[in-house]
């Protein structure tokens, strides 16, 4: 019985971690980021507005259709103006701006 009740909770354990590395925050529209979501993870689609590479980081702006730009912090991309992207990642408050940590960019193909 004692075996049992461990495998069930070793198997739970994997099952929930596997679950929640897998889970992604729904996507919303940049404009609708306050304050509120401050160390939460949001995803956001937008165009590149521009790319500039600062000697530890690189900073994208991003703006959606509503125009409403926001910084993504990146440590390397091969990013261009004018793709659209997909960003992941931690709201963050840098001079009292709000921006994006980045863990995951990805080039959404908009052709459709």
């Amino acid at each position: 019985m004692l075996k049992q009740a461990f495998i069930t909770a070793i198997l739970g354990t994997l099952f929930l971690f596997f679950i929640s590395y897998n889970l992604e925050p729904a996507l919303i529209k940049i404009s609708e980021i306050s304050n509120n979501h401050l160390g939460n993870f949001v995803k956001v689609q937008g165009m590149i507005e521009s790319v500039r590479q600062t000697e530890s980081l690189i900073i994208i702006k991003i703006t959606d259709e509503e125009n409403i730009s926001i910084n993504i912090l990146a440590q390397s991309a091969d990013f261009q103006e004018n793709q659209a992207v997909e960003v992941m990642g931690k709201v963050t408050e840098y001079k009292g701006m709000l921006e994006i940590e980045a863990s995951k960019i990805k080039i959404v193909d908009n052709s459709e």
